[in-house]
């Protein structure tokens, strides 16, 4: 019997994907029925064992409405909540209709440091008013708001913090910076001088590690960091990135400071560690993530057809 997941969001980059390799199978399992839920700005067409609901998450009264009668969701999962309430509106909205709640959070709820930061490293108390420690802020509130939440129903959580995320769809200006560059002959800046180093984990094995979350009881009120073990810094992303496009492209030195006075919109952090250890859904999910170079392959061939050289 098929598993009905009821997933918010689905159709931007992480979940778009998601709704697609589940449709298929490739994730990891076959057994899975997706009700996906978002404002159709992307239609699911055509896939298998998907149906696709339009409507606003905060619009709770006609979501329920349009689920199936009885249907009791055996998880619920959420690419897609940014503003305290989110969790609880929809908590509240599907009281006794859901198993398992999945949250996709983030990796830059921690306190900045060097070295990789596991699920125990201390959580930023006073996020700020940037608009990336905003953006954390209510991140981590909406954890806490899951967690309540789902205590008081008596289910269990999963909370997912991913580190950078790449692969096909990305909307975030990061790989697509560079194949920008190359299609339209510029050549690439190059910062000489960062000292930044940043974990990814491929949107495919994001994919993959949600699937072996949902009705897996090791994965119940449990928060996992999503990373590969690969440490990247600018130097190592360009070589993977040449030698994945296949063909050398133009470049020219810049310092931190240059990158700054100017503007340059570089994806990555230039001066402070981003590295995350994603042992844990390693070792509890027994899963193996992609080698970053093996993910980045497909995603530069993708890229290579959606901005081809001038």
């Amino acid at each position: 019997m098929r598993k009905q997941i009821l997933v918010i969001g689905g159709t931007y980059f992480a979940g778009r994907v998601f709704s697609i390799l589940t449709s298929r199978g490739d994730s990891g399992r076959d057994d899975l029925e997706l009700h996906v839920v978002n404002r159709g700005r992307f239609p699911l067409n055509n896939l298998q064992h998907v149906t696709q609901y339009v409507c606003d998450r905060h619009e709770s009264e006609k979501l329920v409405s349009m689920l199936p009668d009885g249907l009791v969701f055996d998880a619920v999962v959420d690419f897609c909540a940014y503003e305290p309430g989110d969790i609880r509106t929809l908590t509240d909205a599907l009281a006794g209709r859901f198993r398992q709640y999945i949250y996709l959070s983030t990796c830059t709820v921690y306190v900045p440091a060097s070295g990789c930061l596991s699920e125990t490293a201390p959580v930023i108390e006073n996020f700020g008013s940037s608009p990336e420690f905003e953006y954390a802020g209510k991140k981590y509130a909406l954890e806490q708001e899951l967690i309540a939440a789902c205590r008081n129903a008596g289910v269990p959580y999963t909370i997912l913090r991913p580190a950078f995320i790449y692969g096909p769809f990305n909307y975030a200006p990061r790989e697509s910076f560079y194949a920008k560059h190359i299609a339209a002959g510029q050549p690439v800046p190059v910062p000489t001088d960062a000292s930044g180093r940043f974990s990814f984990v491929y949107v495919y094995d994001v994919s993959a590690i949600i699937n072996r979350c949902v009705a897996n009881e090791k994965a119940f009120d449990c928060v996992f960091n999503l990373a590969a073990p690969e440490i990247v810094d600018y130097t190592s992303f360009l070589d993977t990135f040449r030698q994945c496009y296949g063909s050398d492209f133009p470049t020219y030195p810049v310092t931190v400071r240059q990158v700054i006075e100017q503007n340059i919109p570089l994806p990555f952090p230039l001066d402070e560690d981003q590295l995350y250890s994603g042992k844990r859904a390693e070792e509890l999910l027994d899963f193996a993530y992609t080698p970053f170079a093996t993910g980045m392959k497909k995603t530069v061939e993708l890229l290579k057809d959606l901005y081809p050289k001038k």
